[in-house]
């Protein structure tokens, strides 16, 4: 029971949170990244990066299930509740950044790199902001249909889960 508008100022404030996620690792990276290339190819790092794809896909696999706790869901789901819940949007679109990073971690390494080379903070803010909104258009589309164009869960999800518990191990 949403309307078109509001699906859409929340997904707008979702995206924008996100971004700025995003936007503080660039500026971190161009303050202190002139040596993040050396470190991301440090065995440990490659190694836990190989280990959190693993978990991942065993978690797609059905092995046990990665959520956030129920308590700390309620408890943003119920932030702002006179604002329309935009904070409590805004709060995960930043958590949601943090997340997602394991899944855009080839990009985003190679992002960071490169700003961490180039030593400019503004740069890697600016880039890592346009980026994060990139990722946001599709998130912005649905909000902008309010869901109604979303498939309808089933069977075929689980079978898609594995298709993609499968690539994350091939990664």
């Amino acid at each position: 029971d949403i309307t078109t508008r509001k699906a859409l100022m929340l997904s707008i404030v979702y995206v924008l949170a996100m971004a700025v996620a995003y936007t503080i690792a660039g500026v971190l990276a161009g303050l202190f990244g002139a040596n993040l290339q050396a470190a991301l190819q440090t065995p440990w790092v490659i190694y836990s990066f190989s280990g959190v794809f693993v978990a991942l896909a065993f978690s797609m696999f059905g092995f046990y299930e990665l959520k956030i706790p129920d308590s700390i869901v309620n408890k943003v789901s119920s932030t702002g509740g006179k604002k329309g819940g935009f904070i409590g949007v805004a709060i995960m679109g930043f958590l949601s950044a943090l997340i997602v990073g394991p899944c855009v971690a080839a990009p985003l390494a190679g992002a960071l790199i490169y700003i961490g080379q180039t030593g400019d903070a503004i740069l890697g803010g600016a880039a890592l902001f346009v980026m994060s909104l990139g990722m946001g258009v599709p998130l912005l589309l649905i909000g902008l249909g309010a869901g109604k164009f979303m498939p309808k869960p089933g069977g075929w999800m689980e079978q898609v889960t594995k298709v993609f518990g499968i690539v994350m191990l091939a990664i």
